[in-house]
């Protein structure tokens, strides 16, 4: 099923279960640099005084920004990850990320991590956050390359991932010039060190997209070694 399926994207969203357990056996496993990280470092070295997180999740982010000093709204179609990021303390509230409820050039940052791929509308959710940008305003949008993980994926007979991810490494830069003046491309690749079998069929399940592969997890040897790419763009609306 396709990233940007809405119901797939309500479902999966719908509690912070999956996210969380997934995002703990990603920590658990990473050496090297974190693409967390990466992308919370590409909006807070611009020092922005008010920040728009579209799809906040849990806030685990979105409160990054606040440490760092930024005025921080944030909206999410979820509203059990609105509730979650309200709890933090964050301003946040159900909105799509295709119709951004605030008025032209209002943030001087925003943040999409790893969410454009999730929207239906594509061009149109690039356009609205272009839109509520100030003259010289900063996205950072993050995303992850189409053979992501491919070493874990070639271990099972289908192969590599079947369906396109929309927004992605190799035509982020190509899409985001259509709003933006200036398109930087900050790619970070992580070793992800599996030590057992069940580890690596714990984290297949946890996936959004494949998770019905992890009944069928072969045998290999271990430690077993995977490389997440992923991909921070930083695009700047003209001055």
């Amino acid at each position: 099923m396709k990233l940007d399926n809405p119901l797939l994207v309500r479902w999966e969203f719908a509690s912070e279960e999956r996210l969380n357990n997934r995002n703990a056996i990603f920590r658990s496993l990473v050496e090297g640099a974190h693409p967390d990280d990466a992308a919370v470092e590409a909006v807070i070295e611009a020092k922005p005084p008010r920040v728009l997180d579209v799809g906040c999740g849990t806030g685990e982010l979105t409160e990054r920004f606040v440490r760092a000093g930024s005025d921080v709204q944030a909206i999410d179609i979820s509203p059990r990850m609105v509730e979650l990021t309200r709890a933090r303390g964050i301003d946040a509230q159900i909105a799509d990320v295709e119709s951004i409820p605030f008025g032209d050039r209002e943030f001087d940052c925003v943040f999409a991590g790893w969410v454009l791929y999730h929207a239906p509308a594509l061009d149109q959710a690039i356009a609205e956050c272009a839109r509520v940008l100030r003259p010289g305003g900063r996205l950072v949008a993050s995303t992850i390359a189409e053979d992501n993980l491919s070493e874990v994926w070639d271990l099972f007979e289908d192969g590599e991932r079947q369906v396109p991810v929309s927004f992605n490494r190799a035509n982020g830069s190509q899409l985001l010039r259509r709003w933006f003046a200036q398109v930087e491309q900050r790619d970070v690749d992580s070793l992800l060190l599996f030590p057992d079998v069940e580890s690596i069929r714990s984290f297949v399940a946890s996936t959004i997209d494949r998770a019905h592969l992890a009944p069928s997890m072969p045998s290999v040897e271990v430690p077993f070694r995977a490389v997440a790419r992923h991909t921070v763009f930083v695009a700047e609306t003209a001055a």
